[in-house]
C-alpha cells in the first residue's frame, strides 16, 4: 500500500510538470507607504439653525416668505402692526421735545440764581434748588432719549428680516394671526451652504488622527450614499473632548462647501478618512490575495517560472491596493489573475495585462 501511495505521488507530481504553463499576469511586490483608511457613516445638518420669534407682540399683516424658499440675509420674511409703536414713538418723541426746551430755560434760571447768588440778591439754598431742578430736567432728557431708541427699535422690530441666507422651513403662522413677544416660532432658516458632518472614529485611531491634523494632512471625503458622484473633501471643524464610554467612539464634525446643494440637513453619508502610514509596507493588487479555509494566501512565480503558494497576513486594503505584514518579500513577483487554474509547483505563462489576449509579455 505504501508502494501504491509512492506512485501515486509521483504520478500526480510529473502531471504537474507535463501540463502546458498557465496563462497568468502578474505584479511585483513592493514597500512604500499606504494610506490607513477609516470607513464609517455620518449625518449632513444644518451649518446654522435660526428659530425665528417675533420681539414684539401684535398682528401679523404679511407673510413675504413662503414655505421652503431659499432667502438672503437681510430678507423681509414678516410685517407686523407697526402703528401702535408708531404711536408710541411719537408719543416719546413729544416728551423728549418738552422735556429739552424745560431743561434748557431750567439751565438758564440756573445760571440766573448764581449771579444773583454772587451778589448777595438770592440765598445760597434758592441757587441750589434751582440747580437741583436743571440737573433733574437734564436726566429726564436722556430717559427720553433712551425711551425713544426703545421705541424705534420696536418700529424696527415690526419688520422680521432673515439673520442669514439659507433655506426657509414650513411657515408656522398665517397672516392675521396675532402674536405674543418672544413666544412662538415663526419659521426655522437653516444654512446649506455650508453644511457641518457629523460622525464618529473608533478610539483605536485617535492619536494618528491628532498627529494627522497637528501636521494639517488629514484627508476627509464625504460621498452621498448610492450616488454616482465623486466624493468632496471636507474640512475638520471640530473634535469632541471625550471618547463616548458605551461606544468607544469619538465625535468629530468636519465643514463641508456644499455650493450644489447635493447635500442636505439629516442625509445620512458616507465617510472616509485617509492617512499616510509612519512606514513603509509590503503593497501587492489587493486581486493578488485570495481567501481560503486555513486563511488568505497569495501565488508567487519563482525562477524557474513555476508558481508557490504562501498564506499571507493582511494590514489593510485601500484603493484596489493591500497591504500584507507576512508572506511576500519585496521585489518578489506575485499572481494576480489565472488563480482558478493553478496549483502549487506548476508552470506558468505570464501575459501582458495591457496588451490583446494571449500576447506573451516580452523578456529582455
Amino acid at each position: 500500500m505504501l508502494l501504491l501511495l509512492l506512485m501515486a505521488s509521483c504520478s500526480k507530481k510529473e502531471e504537474v510538470r507535463q501540463s502546458p504553463p498557465v496563462p497568468v499576469t502578474v505584479a511585483k511586490v513592493e514597500l512604500k507607504l499606504i494610506p490607513t483608511q477609516i470607513n464609517t457613516y455620518g449625518t449632513i445638518m444644518a451649518y446654522t439653525v435660526v428659530p425665528l420669534k417675533s420681539l414684539v407682540g401684535g398682528q401679523i399683516v404679511k407673510a413675504h416668505v413662503k414655505s421652503g424658499q431659499e432667502v438672503k440675509k437681510g430678507d423681509l420674511l414678516f410685517s407686523i402692526d407697526a402703528r401702535p409703536y408708531d404711536a408710541a414713538l411719537k408719543q416719546i418723541q413729544a416728551n423728549l421735545e418738552r422735556d429739552t426746551v424745560l431743561a434748557a430755560d431750567s439751565e438758564r434760571q440756573a445760571r440766573l440764581k448764581e449771579e444773583l447768588h454772587s451778589k448777595n440778591a438770592v440765598s445760597e439754598d434758592e441757587m441750589f434748588r434751582t440747580k437741583a431742578v436743571s440737573e433733574s430736567l437734564k436726566r429726564t432728557v436722556k430717559i427720553d432719549e433712551a425711551n425713544m431708541d426703545r421705541a424705534k427699535l420696536d418700529v424696527e422690530y415690526c419688520s422680521i428680516r432673515s439673520p442669514i441666507d439659507g433655506k426657509a422651513g414650513d411657515v408656522l403662522v398665517d397672516e392675521g394671526s396675532v402674536i405674543k413677544a418672544n413666544d412662538a416660532t415663526l419659521i426655522v432658516i437653516n444654512q446649506i451652504k455650508p453644511v457641518s458632518v457629523s460622525f464618529s472614529v473608533p478610539q483605536f485611531h485617535l492619536n494618528q488622527i491628532k498627529k494627522h491634523i497637528a501636521d494639517k494632512k488629514l484627508d476627509l471625503q464625504i460621498k452621498a450614499q448610492n450616488a454616482d458622484e465623486l466624493p468632496l473633501r471636507a474640512e475638520l471643524e471640530f473634535m469632541d473632548n471625550t471618547v463616548d464610554p458605551n461606544t468607544g467612539t469619538i465625535r468629530m464634525e468636519a465643514g463641508l462647501a456644499n455650493e450644489n446643494e447635493r447635500f442636505w440637513p439629516g442625509q445620512f453619508v458616507n465617510v472616509t478618512i485617509n492617512m499616510l502610514s509612519e512606514k513603509p509596507v509590503l503593497v501587492v493588487p489587493s486581486q493578488a490575495v485570495q481567501p481560503s479555509q486555513k486563511g488568505n494566501y497569495a501565488y508567487v512565480v519563482k525562477s524557474d517560472m513555476t508558481v508557490e503558494l504562501r498564506i499571507v497576513e493582511i494590514l489593510r486594503s485601500v484603493a484596489g491596493e493591500t497591504a500584507l505584514s507576512s508572506g511576500v518579500a519585496d521585489g518578489e513577483t506575485i499572481i494576480t489573475d489565472g488563480h482558478l487554474k493553478l496549483v502549487p509547483g506548476c508552470k506558468v505563462d505570464v501575459k501582458d495585462p495591457n496588451g490583446p489576449a494571449g500576447k506573451k509579455t516580452e523578456k529582455k
